[in-house]
């Protein structure tokens, strides 16, 4: 059956109402005193921040940063000077002695070479030689990673990150009786570019799970984010080098159009004369290699 290309449409002003409501609600269902959450430096952490702020006062609302080595020192400063703006003081917990601990940089080689920047260039050239991926491919590939290859160690030595930053983010709110707060989009839970059982997937409450990336980013100009947040690439940062995901997908704004007519039944070759067909097949695989994380964990 054919179904009609949609428009994803976005009202910044009741959206944001309904979300600091949603928080509002939820900090009095699980009879927490305050909220915890993981600031990155980044766009999604920084509206999920403010719009708590806007929400339940500065005063319910803790911040904290968790760098670790390889953490591009930029992230950091804007996570401080956007907690300064909401009169928060940044707790910044450095996560990589814990990560040395559990042995996460042996994965790579990388923990050898005591510079970030030269960290960056043999990341650079990993991924150029021996990886030998398309970047319009990179997200698939890491899905899709043979048992002990290059790209299996480096999607080890990413993702441990995260999950490391779930710990602490949940060991500093549990002392103090806090929600944790998440930050995942839609975008990133369509496509698989998140982590499982990471900082990115593990919360009390994830405000903006519902809305895509380009949705989020109009929420943010809506609540003023500071233009020096939200201009900047969306970046992981979990390698000493960047990796722009909006970038990778093709573009927020047109990547979102697609998934969100995929995840209401539009079929791809409807998608097809209206977008890059190119652009539809890639997050289309995209959609279904990561089924498994949006339905996991499995039981009977």
């Amino acid at each position: 059956m054919k179904h009609k290309v949609k428009e994803l449409q976005t009202d910044p002003q009741a959206i944001s109402r309904a979300i600091e409501e949603f928080i509002r609600q939820n900090i009095r269902k699980l009879g927490r005193e305050g909220t915890a959450i993981a600031l990155s430096g980044g766009l999604d952490s920084a509206v999920v921040a403010m719009l708590t702020v806007r929400s339940l006062g500065s005063q319910k609302v803790h911040l904290v940063n968790l760098p670790e080595q390889d953490s591009n020192p930029i992230h950091r400063r804007h996570a401080k000077q956007l907690a300064k703006e909401l009169g928060i003081e940044l707790q910044v917990i450095n996560i990589s002695s814990a990560l040395r601990a559990a042995g996460a940089y042996k994965t790579l080689p990388l923990w050898l070479v005591p510079s970030r920047r030269v960290r960056g260039r043999l990341v650079t050239y990993g991924r150029e030689k021996l990886i030998k991926h398309n970047d319009e491919r990179i997200f698939m590939d890491r899905m899709t990673a043979d048992g002990n290859s290059w790209m299996a160690r480096g999607n080890s030595y990413g993702m441990s990150k995260h999950r490391m930053r779930m710990l602490m983010i949940y060991q500093y709110a549990e002392v103090r009786n806090l929600m944790v707060v998440g930050a995942a989009n839609r975008t990133e839970v369509m496509t698989g570019t998140y982590c499982k059982w990471g900082v990115d997937h593990c919360a009390d409450i994830m405000p903006v799970m519902h809305l895509y990336r380009s949705q989020v980013e109009q929420i943010a100009d809506y609540i003023q984010v500071p233009d020096y947040i939200r201009n900047k690439p969306s970046d992981p940062d979990l390698y000493p080098t960047k990796i722009d995901k909006g970038e990778f997908l093709g573009g927020f704004e047109q990547a979102d159009q697609v998934l969100f007519n995929l995840e209401n039944n539009v079929s791809k070759e409807d998608l097809y004369p209206v977008y890059d067909p190119k652009m539809v097949d890639q997050l289309d695989q995209l959609y279904r290699a990561s089924t498994h994380m949006r339905e996991a964990p499995y039981h009977l």
